[in-house]
């Protein structure tokens, strides 16, 4: 037996005062379907090239004042005042070492000494010869000139002379070579003192170009600093300009969102044909031989 059935079916839509802002050309779905289906490259990659904000491009680089302080510190050297002490104190030490050789001694000795020496010994000379006349003519008025015993005080007085003589030699060629020592000691200090004021200077200097070098390291990374706030804020200007479309027309979704549907009812009836006695038998589960026993010739 045939059956009937009543159907109801309610379809939702949009307003169609709404239609031009969801599906018409430039509504929402267009206009998301268009967006969202580009490649990366047409929706930022390629922008992204043209305003130099790709990659590295992002990344500030060296700022003038920092690049000229890499130059300066691959071009650093050691300052000349350090080999200057070097030097000098090198100096000092063959001042020292000549100490122990006569012959270098010698040239720290004065050239005068020897003159010094002489008039020294032509005093004593003359003293001598003084003395000399002073005993003759007290031999003389004894009547003991040219005898022995004025002879014999005559030799005393040659003998003292000489040994007067050597003495002044030898003591002042001993002040001389003691001045020359204090002269080699002196220069010796001398160049230490100004190995190590060069030593000095040559530090100070060097503290004072790292100084230097800091500070303008310093004011190089504001400058790159104040370069990379430049890249980011312009990236970001960029990709908010980029997103704009996407944002206004998240903004219309929403405002689109919260109107009401139009619903739509139909109305209609479904007639079922009845069972076909084949399909009444499988339903049954019989087949065909227990038809056959069902129907077949009596025993």
């Amino acid at each position: 037996m045939a059956t009937s059935t009543n159907l109801t079916t309610a379809l939702t839509d949009v307003p169609a005062i709404l239609k031009p802002y969801v599906t018409d050309a430039g509504g929402i779905l267009p206009t998301a379907q268009k967006l969202l289906t580009q490649d990366y490259g047409t929706a930022y990659g390629d922008p992204l090239k043209a305003a130099g904000l790709a990659g590295s491009g992002r990344v500030a680089g060296l700022s003038p004042m920092q690049a000229q302080i890499g130059t300066e510190l691959g071009g650093m050297k050691t300052p000349g005042q350090f080999g200057i002490g070097a030097g000098a104190g090198a100096l000092g030490l063959g001042a020292l070492g000549s100490m122990l050789d006569p012959a270098l001694t010698q040239q720290y000795m004065s050239p005068y000494e020897q003159n010094v020496i002489d008039v020294n010994k032509a005093e004593a000379l003359r003293d001598a010869q003084k003395g000399l006349l002073t005993n003759n003519l007290a031999a003389g008025k004894q009547g003991t000139y040219g005898g022995a015993r004025q002879l014999l005080a005559q030799s005393e007085m040659d003998r003292n002379l000489q040994t007067k003589l050597g003495n002044i030699q030898a003591t002042g060629m001993q002040n001389a070579f003691d001045a020359a020592q204090k002269a080699q000691l002196g220069q010796a200090a001398g160049y230490n003192a100004l190995g190590q004021t060069f030593g000095q200077l040559g530090t100070a200097q060097q503290a004072s170009d790292i100084d230097r070098l800091k500070t303008q390291g310093a004011y190089g990374d504001l400058q790159r600093a104040t370069q990379q706030q430049q890249l980011d804020t312009q990236y970001q200007d960029l990709m908010t300009k980029l997103n704009y479309p996407l944002t206004q027309l998240e903004t219309m979704n929403n405002l689109v969102r919260g109107a009401p549907l139009t619903q739509t009812a139909t109305s209609g009836s479904q007639t079922t044909p009845p069972p076909s006695f084949a399909s009444q038998l499988g339903g049954m589960g019989l087949t065909g031989l227990s038809l056959y026993n069902m129907f077949g010739t009596p025993r």
